[in-house]
């Protein structure tokens, strides 16, 4: 099953982080998909759907960032 929400944002969120194997404490980044409010069902009431939450190590979120920046880049030099 697939679901799509309408809004993605990143953040660092104080005190969540992953020990590391030496006792290193490695500070995650958090991924949020969100619909950012209600959405309207086919008979007009109004529903809403819980976010989407992924924390990432630094080397995940930046191998995921350069890959939103490559996808960027060719979407807006692409021909419709």
């Amino acid at each position: 099953m697939n679901e799509q929400r309408f809004e993605a944002c990143a953040a660092i969120e104080p005190g969540e982080f992953e020990l590391g194997l030496d006792g290193s404490r490695v500070q995650l980044v958090r991924v949020v998909l969100t619909d950012a409010g209600p959405l309207t069902r086919d008979d007009g009431s109004m529903y809403r759907r819980r976010d989407v939450v992924c924390s990432l190590r630094p080397a995940e979120a930046r191998e995921l960032g350069l890959r939103l920046f490559e996808l960027a880049h060719e979407a807006r030099t692409a021909r419709l």
